[in-house]
């Protein structure tokens, strides 16, 4: 239907979360923010999103690591893509993006400015919500960077066996057991949404994720 669709997999995390490793959450974020212009010069298709970091250092600067874009197909995904399902939502993609290019849009582009684009852009979530916690537009940030010093300086960290250290890890492992059995049930539910209104949708192993046994639940 005329859009280019980027996926990202990640070799050791499943999905990212508020229990997520932050150094893992941010380098993914920072790269796709900084490449969000490469993704708009992209041919219709689908892509995977590939990020090479050399140094292995998930807080390093934007100049040392790359993002490339890799062409895929869906049998790739090991989605059986000649599915009569995905004919059928194929043509009501088809319909919705013919019906919002005839009805929508020309009156989305006849109202939208450069400056009113810009404000959207400065207010997308995952803008906002970093430039509010810069010490650039928020002075009061400078106090959490020195308290942030002061602490790293004078830390001491507790022990293996402490309670607080075996109850928090205790506490992370159940949570994220929760998570991913609400995860298993809502893949489930819009499985069987899905087949209510298209029909089946057969998932099918490819070599590649026979290879990576991971690949197909690593998507981020």
């Amino acid at each position: 239907a005329g859009q280019r669709i980027v996926y990202m997999t990640h070799d050791h995390v499943g999905h990212l979360g508020i229990f997520v490793s932050g150094s893992v959450a941010r380098l993914q974020h920072r790269a796709i923010l900084e490449s969000l212009d490469a993704v708009e010069g992209l041919a219709p298709g689908l892509y995977e999103m590939v990020i090479d970091n050399p140094s292995g250092d998930p807080d390093c600067e934007t100049g040392d690591f790359t993002v490339r874009f890799d062409p895929r197909e869906v049998d790739e995904l090991g989605i059986a893509s000649g599915d009569a399902a995905l004919k059928q939502v194929a043509q009501i993609s088809r319909i919705n993006e013919a019906a919002y290019s005839t009805f929508v849009s020309p009156w989305i582009r006849a109202a939208t400015t450069p400056a009113s684009a810009e404000a959207l852009r400065a207010l997308h979530p995952m803008r906002w919500t970093r430039t509010m916690f810069s010490e650039r537009v928020n002075p009061w940030m400078s106090l959490v960077e020195f308290a942030a010093d002061t602490l790293r300086e004078t830390r001491e960290p507790l022990p293996e066996n402490h309670p607080a250290i075996v109850t928090e890890r205790a506490l992370s492992a159940r949570t994220g057991e929760v998570l991913g059995a609400w995860r298993k049930g809502r893949d489930a539910w819009i499985a069987h949404v899905f087949g209510a209104m298209f029909g089946p949708f057969p998932v099918t192993t490819s070599p590649a994720q026979a290879d990576h046994p991971g690949a197909a639940s690593n998507k981020e």
